[in-house]
């Protein structure tokens, strides 16, 4: 049995792994080209770039769908909505990003009705929206304790950062160039509209994320692992520990 499999089967002290959640929010292009993204003007990133917000949990089970945050209201948009992802949250603001209303949102209506009323580790960044004073109540009421990282650590022990996003991406680049050939292959397209963009990224997300779970699963459980999130707290795995730039790593208690 391989320790990912082994894993799955053990609670971590008072904390199953259906229940220890990693979330992190990037920033993606409407469409992938080698090398190239969106460019910056008058300092600040282009407003058709969307945010992408990611939610991992320890077994490698999907259990809250990506959200994609699209720059604008949303209003006037009822055709172009019934050809989004099923799978995939969608909303809009005047940032295309991640504020302090949506984020409470996202933890009320999403996170928080799957977890079962049972104790759950949340790792994340220090991103304005998810300290709070709201939100950290939100989370103590519900039993969810927030693991922060400190800024200029994400790389090295936030699972998504470490092992999951760049594979993600680049699965999601994939099936966005698939999308993008079969589309212009066709005789009646003509051109490109942002309602198209919105449309293909949703799909293209949502897709990639089933796909991701799928065939992956095992890099999503190896990235708790890796940083020491699923490993029984008593010490007896913390040689597994694989932090990038540590080697020979001893955890003292």
């Amino acid at each position: 049995m391989h320790f990912w499999e082994f894993a799955i089967e053990c609670p971590v002290d008072q904390y199953e792994l259906s229940n220890i959640y990693n979330l992190d929010e990037i920033l993606i292009p409407f469409e992938y080209l080698n090398g190239k993204t969106y460019d910056v003007t008058g300092g600040k990133t282009d407003k058709c770039q969307p945010t992408l917000v990611l939610g991992i949990f320890t077994d490698g089970i999907v259990r809250v769908p990506p959200m994609v945050i699209f720059y604008g209201t949303g209003q006037r948009l009822r055709s172009e909505k019934e050809k989004y992802h099923m799978g995939v949250l969608v909303e809009y603001n005047s940032t295309a990003y991640m504020n302090d209303t949506l984020f409470e949102c996202y933890i009320t209506s999403h996170l928080i009705p799957i977890l079962g009323s049972q104790p759950t580790p949340f790792a994340l960044d220090l991103m304005g929206s998810h300290k709070t004073l709201a939100i950290l109540d939100i989370l103590r009421q519900n039993d969810i304790t927030p693991s922060l990282i400190p800024s200029g650590c994400t790389s090295l022990v936030q699972p998504l950062d470490i092992s999951v996003n760049k594979p993600f991406k680049e699965m999601l680049c994939d099936l966005t160039d698939q999308k993008i050939f079969e589309l212009e292959s066709m005789e009646a397209f003509e051109r490109w509209t942002v309602g198209d963009c919105c449309i293909m990224t949703t799909q293209c997300i949502g897709n990639a994320f089933h796909q991701f779970h799928t065939h992956k699963a095992e890099i999503i459980c190896f990235s708790f692992c890796n940083v020491g999130l699923s490993l029984p707290i008593d010490g007896s795995l913390d040689y597994k520990i694989d932090i990038k730039g540590f080697e020979n790593l001893q955890i003292r208690v």
